[in-house]
Formats: structure tokens, sequence, C-alpha cells
């Protein structure tokens, strides 16, 4: 494999790496879908692992096979590492990690929907306590359900799934002033995560 050659699969590299990061990125805007995607990569990766070591094995072995073959005939070429190839994909995977990490693209969209959960949350009394069907589009999300605790924090629920092979449900959304005792949605395993003034994103379980 010539440098040229190198050179292309380093750059089809990066753009594989960032259209990766870019999706991550987006699916991170909801609350808990990255999660969900997590148990059937699990599933896939314990099929799908050792296959590719055993290919990969394989094909290490054919060319270090024909290697040795071809020491006989001339030496090796130096190995042309192409080190700006490598920074680009270390960098953006570096990006990605910090905007992860900090729910930035969260933070945005969310911003971007904020004026339309104020306004249900406005529109809906606080002596309706319990849960209401909501099953509205606002702003970037569409929310199914929507709750007020007895303390009068406003949960607004955008995604829900299984926790892994229990029949328990998880649920991911937003929150306005939620208590830190437990949610309209369970109290097993919950967490707030702030974003900004009142504002909060919210995971728990309704295991008991």
């Amino acid at each position: 494999m010539d440098n040229l050659q190198i050179k292309i699969l380093g750059k089809i590299a990066i753009c594989i790496t960032l259209l990766i990061g870019v999706a991550i990125l987006i699916i991170s805007i909801y609350p808990g879908a990255l999660n969900s995607f997590f148990f059937p990569v699990m599933l896939v990766s314990i099929v799908c692992v050792p296959i590719f070591a055993v290919l990969a094995i394989l094909f290490w072995g054919l060319r270090t096979l024909g290697r040795r073959d071809l020491k006989s005939i001339r030496l090796r070429r130096h190995t042309f590492v192409p080190w700006r190839e490598v920074a680009i994909i270390a960098g953006i995977v570096l990006v990605c990690y910090v905007l992860l990490k900090f729910y930035i693209p969260r933070r945005l969209a969310f911003i971007i929907s904020q004026s339309a959960f104020e306004q249900v949350r406005v529109q809906l009394p606080i002596s309706a306590k319990g849960k209401i069907t909501l099953n509205r589009k606002l702003g970037l999300y569409e929310v199914d359900e929507y709750a007020i605790d007895s303390r009068g924090g406003a949960y607004f629920r955008v995604f829900s799934g299984g926790d892994g092979l229990s029949p328990d449900t998880i649920s991911y959304g937003f929150a306005y002033q939620p208590n830190s005792e437990g949610s309209p949605f369970g109290a097993a395993k919950y967490q707030v995560f702030y974003l900004y003034g009142d504002w909060y994103w919210f995971r728990v379980s309704d295991d008991f």
C-alpha cells in the first residue's frame, strides 16, 4: 500500500468519524436516546466482535506470510503514518466528547424549544396533579406525558424505554423546578441534571 492510498484511507476515516460524531450529537439532543442504543449495540457486539477478530487475525496472518516471501526479494519500505489525518480524527473525537460531556447540543435544542414548554407550563394549572397525556410537539421535542409533582415541579417526558432485560421503564425528559426526592414518573435511580435557569433534564425508573 503506497503513501497515496494511505492518505486516501485517512481522509475516508476522517469523513466516517465526522459523520458518526455528528449523528451522535444529533441523537444526544433527546434525553435517553443514546442510552436506548447501548443495549442493542452491546448484543450485536457480542456476536460481531469475535467474527471481526477472527477475520482480522486471518488477514494479518496472510499479510505476514506475504511479507516474508517479499523479504527475500526486496527490503520493506518505511511505513508511512498519516499523522495529519490521525490528529484530525483525534480532534473530532475530543470535540464531540466535550460537547456531549457538557450537554451542549441538548442545551441549544432546549433553548430553541423553551418557549413552547413555558407556554404549556403556564396554561396547565398546578392544581392538576398527576400525569396528563399530552402527545404534543413542543419545539424540537415530542412530549408524550406532562406531570406536576406535589411541590409544583413540572415534568415533561420526551422519551421512555426498557431498563435492559428488566420490565422496568426508564423515563427521560425536562423538568421545571424539580424536587430532589422523586418524580411523578418514579423515584428509583432518580437523577436531575442542570440545564440553565430553573430548567433541568431528568432520568428516573419506575422500579420500587
